[in-house]
């Protein structure tokens, strides 16, 4: 079979193909999730949607949206270019021997239960087993579930003009313009491979454009130094950024979206486009808090207790315009906010990096198509083109050129097509948490903890629904945070409250799935839900990111009891939060817990009897491996900074312990997880290695931390 390779070159493996039984069997779980409803279930589905306080659909409407199947979609093509984007091979070739597992009939009794072929099952025989698979004791018919239920759901609701959208009353981009949006900015000028060509050499070159590398190229190209930074996403300007989900992900993120954790526990989601995850994040802009900083800096890294690492903290602050000035809260943070007022947590509003104007854009995780938040594209990197930088996208750094124990430039696939060499007297890797470990690695170096101490701020998603319209979609995607489940004892649990953005692809799937009519109106109720993000701050979870056969990045993660209870801690305070606002039902993302909901005319109350009741039994299911949905966006800590080899990759100053020339200036330096959205810290850090460099260039002795 060809090889295949995402729009953005970010994963290399097989073409995806399946055979005639093999379809047919994924046909039969998409037909299994996104169902055509019987008469029943029309009625049913009808009479509680119809009778609800603030009803916002007609019979008509309903009826409409309850006889959609993904086969009445024609979604099989979507589906198979999602698949595509999102499994390495070794993941195709284990689908597809499920898949014909399935399609055998000893292997679907071996599965299923039934000595029917699965695709052979009526639609109703199907769903009970997809049921137990959800809610099984063995993690591998859960994660089962899980693959199934994601990469049908997320791509099918999520695809542009989703014939999904109309009876989710969903309005795609629509977007205003704000009153006060800035002139379109000049485009960057980018490098292609003639301009490589015969050999150039740089002062220094710096791999990736996210808060580290935008931060340190700025910094280097400011000093007097010939700058070249090359990423391998794409450079996207402001009005060439779709206001879609679907695109959004497939251009601008690693693997097109989310992407599992090799063991499938965590699905994680990575910035990759130029600008990094500064491009794509939503503009939360949080500074590191003292008992982190004080941890660090018992490590040896005294910096982060000194004076200059908090006037860095500032600059960073004054560059991107982090502010509360312009901020609206939309539905779903003002019941955060509101809840939090009930039952006296604390609560506050989140800084964001839009000079203080308000940006209600709706889609900041596609790319700020209005220039108003700060990433290092409209910052730190045009303040490097300013003084001469150069610019490379699209193109992969296989390794950093070494002789004699020094960095001398990179060898790179320009525009994945031509490799060349460049020559450097420096090199910055700053390709992420997740790239340059391999980086390192392909390039000779040999440190135990390349790859190690992987964070990831481990998160899970709480649900509240209410009787008026939320519209988590609408306005500022995240402006309030509470800090009331962080720790809260001795045993150092820790996990903040914020509130995510949840397009349809991402809401089809973040609820447990329990079964075709009731997942309908979920996403019938789609405008009525609240969601509350749990943010842990994880501490002794075994991360480590790894390449595997073809050369892909790979994360293998297995999550602690401690953050687990972290995380635990966090949805219990989130569901009393919902509450105090008045939902009138309540969902978490655990597999095993069915929702709470208030009768009618039942006051929502955290003391109501029944739902403490709930509550107890959402602690005792607690976490099981496989049997909750568990996310994250942030990666930290694989070429952690540090006093000596044995525990870390690079010295305070961030290069590197075994070559020298070589520094490493992103959130891969992070001795442990931050606690909070990473890009301050990142970024303050990277004026602190870029200080490093520039001092070493003058022959000056680099100060220690």
């Amino acid at each position: 079979m060809a090889a295949s390779i995402d729009p953005n070159r970010k994963l290399v493996a097989p073409e995806f193909d399946l055979n005639e039984d093999q379809l047919a069997v994924f046909t039969a779980t998409m037909d299994t999730f996104i169902a055509k409803l019987n008469d029943k279930e029309v009625q049913e589905l009808t009479e509680q949607l119809c009778g609800q306080p603030n009803s916002i659909h007609t019979a008509e409407e309903i009826k409409e949206f309850a006889q959609h199947s993904n086969s009445s979609l024609n979604n099989w093509p979507i589906v198979k270019a999602f698949l595509n984007r999102a499994l390495a091979a070794d993941k195709r070739q284990e689908l597809a021997m499920i898949l014909t597992l399935l399609s055998l009939r000893p292997g679907s009794f071996l599965l299923t239960g039934h000595y029917q072929r699965f695709q052979d099952l009526t639609r109703q025989e199907r769903e009970q087993v997809v049921l137990k698979w959800k809610n099984s004791y063995i993690p591998q018919l859960r994660l089962l579930y899980k693959m199934f239920f994601s990469t049908t759901c997320h791509p099918t609701y999520g695809a542009r003009d989703s014939g999904l959208h109309r009876g989710m009353q969903y309005p795609g981009t629509g977007v205003a313009e704000p009153e006060d949006k800035p002139a379109p900015k000049e485009r960057f000028s980018l490098l292609n491979y003639d301009d490589l060509v015969p050999q150039v050499k740089f002062d220094a070159i710096v791999i990736g454009s996210g808060a580290g590398g935008g931060v340190t190229a700025s910094e280097l190209a400011k000093a007097g130094k010939s700058v070249l930074v090359i990423d391998k996403g794409k450079y996207y300007h402001e009005d060439d950024m779709e206001l879609l989900e679907s695109t959004g992900f497939a251009n601008m993120y690693e693997y097109g979206g989310f992407f599992s954790s090799y063991e499938g526990s965590m699905n994680i989601l990575a910035g990759s486009v130029f600008g990094g995850g500064t491009t794509v994040n939503w503009s939360a802009s949080l500074k590191l808090q003292h008992f982190v900083r004080e941890e660090w800096a018992r490590q040896g890294l005294t910096h982060f207790i000194s004076p200059k690492f908090a006037r860095d903290l500032d600059r960073v602050f004054e560059r991107i315009g982090a502010s509360t000035a312009g901020i609206k809260h939309n539905g779903a943070n003002s019941l955060l906010i509101k809840g939090c007022q009930e039952l006296g947590y604390h609560s506050a509003d989140l800084h964001q990096n839009t000079d203080g104007k308000s940006h209600e854009c709706n889609f900041c995780f596609t790319g700020c198509k209005d220039g108003i938040k700060n990433g290092t594209m409209n910052s730190w990197l045009r303040d490097a083109k300013d003084h001469g930088a150069k610019f490379l996208d699209r193109s992969k750094v296989t390794r950093v050129l070494i002789e004699k124990g020094r960095a001398v430039g990179v060898e790179v696939i320009v525009h994945y097509d031509k490799k060349v060499t460049i020559r450097a007297d420096q090199v910055v890797v700053a390709a992420s948490s997740l790239h340059t470990p391999g980086i390192l690695q392909r390039s000779g170096l040999t440190n135990k903890n390349i790859g190690q101490n992987l964070r990831l701020h481990p998160c899970s998603i709480s649900f509240g629904f209410f009787d008026e319209n939320v519209d988590c979609f609408k306005g500022s995607i995240m402006t309030a945070v509470s800090n009331v489940a962080e720790n809260v004892d001795s045993e150092g649990y820790g996990a903040k409250i914020e509130v995510p953005c949840l397009h349809p692809g991402s809401y089809s799937t973040v609820l447990p799935w329990r079964g075709a009519a009731h997942h309908k109106s979920l996403m019938l109720r789609y405008r009525k839900c609240a969601p509350m993000l749990i943010l842990s701050r994880d501490k002794d979870s075994k991360g480590v990111v790894r390449s595997d056969a073809n050369g892909n990045m790979v994360v293998d993660f297995e999550l602690s009891n401690h953050d687990r209870q972290s995380i635990l801690e966090g949805i219990e305070r989130s569901l009393k939060i919902l509450c105090a606002a008045g939902a009138r039902e309540l969902h978490t993302g655990q597999f095993g817990v069915d929702p709470f909901a208030f009768q009618a005319g039942e006051e929502s109350r955290v003391d109501n009897p029944r739902f403490v009741e709930w509550l107890d039994k959402v602690r005792k299911y607690g976490l099981p491996q496989d049997g909750a949905g568990i996310f994250c966006a942030h990666q930290m800590g694989t070429c952690r900074m540090g006093v000596s080899p044995k525990m870390s990759v690079v010295k305070p100053t961030g290069e590197t312990w075994e070559v020298k020339n070589l520094f490493v200036s992103d959130a891969s330096l992070f001795p442990t997880a931050s606690g909070v959205n990473p890009m301050v810290t990142t970024e303050a850090l990277a004026l602190h290695v870029a200080d490093s460099i520039i001092k070493q260039s003058a022959g000056t002795s680099a100060s220690k931390l």
